[in-house]
């Protein structure tokens, strides 16, 4: 991820370049910025690893262009969508690269490492930012760089701090991805980072914008703030014990799901798959399982635990999910509904023989597949159907080897919260 983290950055400077030539425009210097670790022994290491890309990248210039073009044409296609998605003036293909292997054999990708409060002051324009001395700047650091010290022109963000508690406040500084920076700069910008850290962030941008929507219909309405108890009930608690980073934002439609897994082998799951065959195959309606129908709460949970087995999360990628926090937000969602017929209530959407790859390619790199549902038909079933219930979908993948699975069917669960649904803010974990 790094070497196309450096190569997006080297050729999306280079595309600004462009750009302000071809407006008359000064031509800008720019910055990316390497912090994953406090400890100073891991920025050397980091320095290490950055200069032999830089060196690679630089010899592939002279022996190797075809690899390189092909890097740079990847990076190319990945930053092109954002430009033109804006109407900005997008230069061309040939020219972006020309300029950014012209770039690498002039040597502007400058690396540097800041760890210590000296180095900065000697780094230090006359208007207290960190000088850029070439138009590409690397900075690789640690807690010198969180906060206090600006970095003018930053379009690359390679981010891996990992606080025992994600403190918002904390970790948007430390990011360092916010602040203003003209819109031309903002579409060649990329952030990278490992999915936990990611999910944080996710969790603190849906609380925010869920509160300001919440706010912004009615001052006077209350944010309902819940968590689960030692006992396994929905219970209120006090904003002030939330941690941010362990929430879930329980909203109209909010879809609730694991992503990051592998199925586990047939011998354990196959039993498991032809018992809840079995039971939805008895529950199934006259007309088939087009259409959706009301099950339980108690047999909505047993679903999901006969299924959770199934799913092996890779941990060891950063992925991870809460199966007791998705049960217990299916239970509030489930006991808030405002019609007494309808609480311990659960729609509940089956679909089978789908075959959905476990991994999704976007140019040179492969993401997991995070939607077994889609808006145009299980989305659209869930918003006509699930007003004051919530929606358990059961899609069950035939789960091919060919698609990147291990050859047996599973089931993927997707929890739907309801239509008339209050904001509410569920805390995985708590302070107290």
């Amino acid at each position: 991820m790094l070497r196309a983290a450096i190569c997006n950055f080297i050729v999306g400077g280079c595309i600004r370049r462009l750009q302000d030539q071809n407006t008359g425009q000064p031509l800008k210097k720019f910055s990316f910025l390497v912090h994953t670790e406090a400890q100073r022994a891991a920025h050397a290491w980091q320095e290490e690893i950055v200069i032999t890309l830089n060196q690679k990248l630089t010899e592939a210039s002279n022996t190797n262009p075809e690899l390189l073009q092909q890097l740079l044409d990847d990076s190319f296609n990945d930053l092109s969508g954002s430009i033109t998605t804006m109407n900005h003036y997008l230069p061309q293909k040939e020219d972006v690269i020309r300029e950014a292997s012209q770039a690498l054999q002039r040597g502007w990708l400058m690396i540097t490492k800041v760890n210590s409060e000296r180095q900065v002051e000697e780094l230090l324009d006359s208007e207290g930012q960190l000088r850029l001395r070439t138009p590409l700047n690397i900075f690789i650091g640690g807690q010198i760089l969180d906060r206090g010290v600006t970095i003018a022109n930053l379009i690359g963000f390679f981010y891996g701090r990992r606080p025992q508690v994600y403190q918002q406040d904390t970790v948007l500084q430390h990011s360092r991805m916010f602040g203003f920076r003209p819109i031309e700069d903002l579409t060649v910008t990329r952030f990278y980072t490992e999915p936990q850290i990611y999910d944080a962030m996710r969790r603190m941008h849906e609380s925010d914008i869920a509160l300001r929507e919440a706010i912004d219909r009615d001052r006077e309405a209350p944010i309902v703030f819940i968590q689960r108890d030692d006992r396994g009930q929905v219970i209120p608690c006090s904003p002030n014990k939330i941690l941010v980073s362990k929430t879930t934002t329980l909203r109209p439609f909010k879809r609730i799901l694991p992503i990051g897994f592998q199925s586990d082998y047939a011998v354990r799951v196959k039993p498991v798959i032809e018992e809840i065959d079995r039971i939805l195959d008895n529950l199934c309606p006259p007309r088939g399982f087009d259409d959706p129908f009301e099950i339980s709460l108690t047999l909505a949970l047993d679903l999901l635990n006969l299924i959770q087995p199934t799913l092996i999360m890779d941990t060891n990628e950063g992925y991870d999910f809460d199966w007791g926090a998705a049960q217990a937000a299916l239970v509030y969602l489930s006991k808030a509904a405002p019609n007494p017929m309808h609480k311990d209530r659960v729609w509940c959407l089956v679909r089978r023989d789908r075959n959905l790859s476990r991994k999704v390619t976007f140019g040179s790199h492969a993401d997991y597949s995070d939607a077994p549902d889609t808006t145009r038909t299980e989305g659209a079933v869930a918003r006509r159907v699930a007003i004051d219930s919530p929606m358990l979908i059961l899609i069950r993948q035939n789960g091919s080897e060919q698609r990147g699975w291990r050859g047996t069917p599973f089931y993927w669960p997707v929890i739907v919260a309801q239509q008339n649904i209050r904001t509410s803010i569920f805390a995985h974990e708590t302070m107290i």
